[in-house]
């Protein structure tokens, strides 16, 4: 079958079937294999789901059905995740609990997924908990997250001060709650550790001069706890502090799950933990490195408590130069302290708990994974603004095998300082780029499509979010995410509460794998190729520093794109070429920008001025890189009239990679609306094509023009429609299926299918068997509750006839109109495909013939509205943990219902 969109020199293009020829397994990288790559992407570049498995409750039957039903449609893996449900989420109780996680019948049944998607040759990863931080029953005190306890005394100076220090009371955790933590049978913490002792003048709270703190550590017995210190003159405030378990357990835990989380800042918790699964499941599996399970994966870190953790005096020691002991009353009382002595103070302590995390936590466990064979893959800069992030950002996801990321949809924004700097909250792309680029890691993951809007998108609704975060730098989607349903569970099925519901018991599943395809063409391009960037943007020295979506708080301008470095990555590997800033093996770039994120530490400012005199351009903080750019004669990569920087106001979007001298411009309209425009490319002498990622197809492009410096290329785009626009040094034999400027949405109308038609719908939901349209219209303008409610797939039929032209045309088209949300053609019985994103177009020449014609389409919605329905009526056609939309917070019968069914115009186009 053939689909139409509209880029006018590109014409129409051929979408590929199911898998036909395997990929190149050759590590060189060419022009053919990338080719051949996009054409029919290998599993390494298909998305991944989250394959949920709520309360651990497992039905091993249908698990096998669930992971046949992922390979069918397309997709490459699925991430294990057993998590449980917050109690509005399964108010009526219908998901049993399952096993304990890791425990015998747990593990027996992973091993069993693992080696049933190694059969289909899908990867498998696991998620290390039972929900989310690290940690699980398992967990002993010793390697329990830990905090910081104290008490305080008194004591008038004298000769000497001997005196019993009371040990520190286990305060409530932050909602005000008893800890559940281990206890000794004399009342004490089953672990704990003393810190030190601290002495400071009675009564002084504020402007503490460091001098007058005395660490009396050393006068301490912790085993009689008796002080026995020859004190100044004068009354004495005198702290002692202790380590102890903070009693944070499993964000979400299954129920016979719950336990701590690990000590994310020690080694030996770190190995213990990640020791546990694999000892647990290599019987099973034998040999990692042979296995489907190619990663372990760490969700991101959601902790709340206040931290400690006991190597934490020794390296802040080690990496600042001084003592934390006389800082420890600033833990509890800031305002105790001068300002500035206690912001540099928070500044050095946020900077060893971040090197303990990124050393003990993320880069122990790469260390071990990698040591059987496996991978460690994790959100370790994230998640947004929701959470306290204790670690520099992109450090922390260089360390990994895999930085994997998030974004959301629908979510709330933030705010900082004005209100022009409203972005999205969690939003975390270009931040996960930035790191899989500098750090050399090859893959950027993200959690895909997570939202509170349970079953009211499709393909089409989700595609210009996948859009935007491939422009930003991702190039593999984990999908968020594959609930698993065991047998009886009805449909929809259960759902974990967030996340767009992407599973078999979806109404539109069947028709899904064109979707995953077009996904898995742009991943693989972006995993092959380099990205391309005028500006490295080094952020400062920060914690958590958090990058913010592209050209949102930091732009350079329109048509230029930037690379965001770290001190880390800027000490060990900047250097100076030819009067430009490179980073081996990552990119180029014309000009290094100072960023007023954070701190620029003297080190950094002293490479860059030794770099700079090389010949290479430093832009201050305070300066423009974009009138850099323009000193130096460099003109935008990629730009058009009316051209804004940022990617939510402006028409057309892009990113551009490369590799061996192929330049590929990913671009993509931003809006639901056709858009044409000249578009200039900054290339000379080199041949464009158009690389369609919804068809597979590549196409000489016919029509362009070569300027100075640049080449036009006018470019029509349908609604939310994306291409590469490829520059190849080498002129190819790429077909030129446009022959000029036409463009295929002007394309003149032959005839017009109005009506009637004639629909059938399934047994067993609600609507009748047949039903007859004088005229398209949703299905919820019926006046008929069963369609007006109707989930699933519906088949339309007419049959019309056709007078052949007098002039053959090139091709015919047929043109769907509008669908919501898929259609799968088929006339004259010869399948055409399935249309899922606008133009919803499908080419009918070699299906079309004189004389009566019949045409089906079959169409699938959203199960959004039987479940409406049936909160309206009270019947029960679906069946469902999710009670309320919304987050738990819009009854079914209260949620509007969604445009439904082949909407039209239906039209047959012929391209002259």
């Amino acid at each position: 079958m053939k689909f139409i969109f509209t880029l006018p020199v590109i014409g129409l293009f051929a979408v590929m079937g199911l898998f036909q020829k395997p990929i190149p397994k050759a590590d060189t990288i060419t022009y053919a294999s990338l080719k051949e790559g996009f054409k029919n992407p290998p599993i390494h570049a298909r998305p991944k789901v989250y394959w949920w498995w709520l309360n651990g409750y497992v039905d091993t039957v249908r698990l096998k059905e669930e992971l046949q039903a992922i390979k069918k449609a397309g997709m490459g893996g699925v991430d294990i995740f057993e998590i449980g449900l917050p109690p509005a989420s399964d108010a009526n109780r219908m998901i049993p609990a399952g096993p304990a996680f890791m425990g015998d019948t747990s593990v027996k049944t992973i091993a069993m997924a693992i080696r049933e998607a190694g059969k289909l040759g899908l990867e498998v990863g696991l998620n290390l908990a039972s929900s989310w931080n690290a940690g699980g029953s398992w967990v002993k005190p010793q390697y329990a997250a830990k905090t910081i306890y104290f008490s305080k005394l008194t004591a008038k100076g004298s000769d000497g001060v001997s005196i019993k220090l009371p040990f520190p009371t286990i305060t409530p955790d932050r909602q005000g709650a008893k800890r559940p933590i281990a206890y000794r049978p004399d009342g004490k913490p089953a672990y704990y550790e003393e810190i030190a002792v601290v002495a400071l003048p009675a009564g002084q709270n504020a402007q503490l001069d460091t001098t007058n703190i005395i660490n009396v550590s050393a006068f301490f017995d912790p085993k009689t706890e008796q002080l026995s210190w020859k004190a100044p003159a004068g009354n004495w405030d005198i702290y002692r502090y202790i380590c102890s378990n903070s009693g944070e357990q499993l964000i979400r835990p299954t129920p016979h799950s719950v336990g701590p989380i690990i000590d994310h800042f020690d080694s030996t918790a770190t190995r213990m933990h990640v020791m546990y699964f694999i000892n647990k499941l290599k019987p099973y599996i034998g040999d990692f490195s042979k296995s489907p399970l190619k990663n372990l994966y760490l969700a991101s870190y959601e902790a709340k408590e206040f931290t400690w953790t006991p190597t934490l005096p020794a390296a802040f020691r080690k990496l600042h130069g001084y003592d934390l002991y006389k800082f420890l009353p600033a833990i509890f009382n800031k305002d105790a302290y001068r300002p500035e002595q206690v912001k540099s103070f928070q500044f050095d302590f946020d900077k060893t708990l971040s090197e303990l995390m990124i050393n003990n936590h993320y880069r122990k466990s790469k260390e071990i994974c990698n040591s059987f064979g496996l991978q460690i893959i994790s959100e370790s800069g994230g998640p947004g603004h929701l959470h306290h992030i204790p670690v520099e950002t992109l450090k922390a996801l260089g360390t990994l095998d895999v930085p994997r990321g998030e974004y959301w949809y629908n979510r709330e924004f933030f705010m900082e300082a004005d209100k022009d700097s409203l972005v999205d909250m969690i939003y975390l792309v270009k931040e996960i780029a930035a790191a899989s680029h500098i750090y050399k890691r090859g893959i950027v993951e993200e959690e895909s499509f997570t939202s509170y809007w349970d079953w009211q998108e499709g393909p089409s609704d989700l595609k210009p979010l996948a859009d935007r975060a491939f422009c930003e730098g991702m190039n593999r989607l984990v999908i968020h995410g594959f609930t698993h349903n065991p047998t009886g569970m009805g449909y929809p099925g259960i759902a974990y509460f967030a996340g767009t519901h992407y599973n078999d018991r979806n109404g539109w599943w069947p028709k899904a794998k064109p979707f995953n395809d077009y996904l898995a063409r742009i991943s693989y391009i972006l995993q092959k190729t380099h990205f391309v960037a005028d500006v490295l943007h080094y952020y400062g020295d920060n914690i958590p520093n958090l990058i913010p979506p592209k050209n949102t708080r930091f732009a350079v301008g329109p048509g230029y794109d930037y690379e965001v470095i770290n001190t880390d990555v800027l000490l060990n590997d900047l250097t100076v070429e030819n009067g430009k800033w490179v980073l081996p093996g990552v990119g180029q770039y014309s000009v290094m920008h100072m960023g007023s994120e954070g701190k620029t530490p003297p080190e950094v400012r002293a490479k860059l001025k030794q770099l700079a005199a090389k010949g290479a351009k430093l832009v201050e903080a305070t300066n423009s890189p974009l009138e850099a750019l323009q000193s130096m004669n460099i003109g935008p990569d990629f730009s058009y009239t009316g051209q804004k920087a940022d990617q939510r106001h402006t028409p057309i979007d892009h990113i551009h990679y490369q590799h061996n001298g192929l330049d590929f411009y990913l671009i993509r309209n931003t809006t639901n609306r056709w858009v044409s425009k000249d578009c200039y490319f900054r290339q000379t002498a080199k041949t464009p094509e158009l690389w369609n990622p919804v068809s597979g197809e590549v196409s000489a492009i016919a029509s362009y023009q070569r300027e100075t410096h640049r080449i036009k290329i006018p470019i029509t785009l349908p609604p939310y429609g994306t291409y590469f626009v490829v520059f190849n040094p080498t002129a190819t034999n790429s077909k030129v299926v446009a022959t000029g400027l036409e463009d295929p949405s002007k394309a003149v109308p032959v005839m017009a299918l109005d009506g009637p038609w004639q629909l059938t719908f399934p047994k067993g939901w609600g609507a009748p068997a047949s039903a007859t349209f004088p005229k398209l219209i949703s299905w919820t303008q019926s006046d008929q509750n069963g369609i007006r409610y109707f989930s699933g797939i519906a088949t339309y039929q007419q049959t019309f006839q056709y007078n052949p032209l007098a002039s053959k045309p090139k091709r015919l088209y047929l043109d769907l109109g509008r669908i919501a949300k898929v259609g799968e053609v088929w006339l004259n019985n010869k399948p055409l495909g399935i249309a899922w994103t606008p133009p919803y177009r499908v080419d009918i020449t070699d299906a079309i013939k004189p004389g009566s014609n019949v045409l089906k389409v079959e169409v699938g919605n959203t199960w959004s509205n039987r479940l409406t329905g049936d909160g309206i009526t009270g019947e029960k056609f679906t069946k469902t943990n999710i009670t309320k939309a919304n987050k738990n917070l819009v009854s079914w019968g209260e949620l509007p219902l969604i445009e439904s069914g082949l909407l039209g115009p239906v039209k047959v186009l012929m391209v002259p």
